[in-house]
């Protein structure tokens, strides 16, 4: 592979997660919801229960920026914190009514924020390029998963 495609690959990459994560957080501020919850308050929805390092694991950011984002949506009240009957350190995650009211206009700020981003793109050009970025995302998580190890 030739480095220089591959640092221009990444490069986009970068890019276009920072200008998705920009847009987002303008469009949730009128909701009270903060840079980059909307990441928490999405899983959270979409898996009730979920515990914080289930949280932490898939979003792939860790449990101290978790906890701390998490209180701040408890305190907002999108999100209630219930002790675990299976395990007493766990605290499982749910959303509230004020998430479940909301979710549905979050959720379609989403779906066309991807949508314009795919704008000009054929169908197929989408699916190879889902099958193309689930192999990076799958390489990428190989070498995320040997130096979150090697870090611990």
């Amino acid at each position: 592979m030739d480095k220089s495609i591959a640092r221009k690959i990444n490069r986009e990459i970068m890019t276009i997660s920072r200008c998705i994560s920009y847009i987002r957080n303008i469009q949730f501020k009128k909701y009270n919801v903060g840079r980059g919850q909307h990441a928490f308050l999405t899983r959270i929805y979409e898996n009730p229960g979920i515990n914080q390092e289930e949280l932490s694991y898939m979003l792939k950011i860790d449990k101290t920026t978790v906890a701390k984002s998490l209180k701040r949506l408890e305190e907002n009240d999108f999100i209630k914190k219930v002790k675990s009957q299976e395990d007493n350190r766990q605290w499982l995650l749910y959303p509230t009514e004020k998430l479940i009211s909301i979710y549905g206009t979050l959720e379609s700020m989403i779906t066309s924020t991807c949508i314009d981003a795919l704008e000009g793109i054929t169908e197929e050009e989408c699916s190879t390029l889902l099958t193309l970025l689930t192999k990076v995302r799958f390489n990428v998580n190989e070498n995320w998963e040997k130096v979150k190890a090697e870090n611990k």
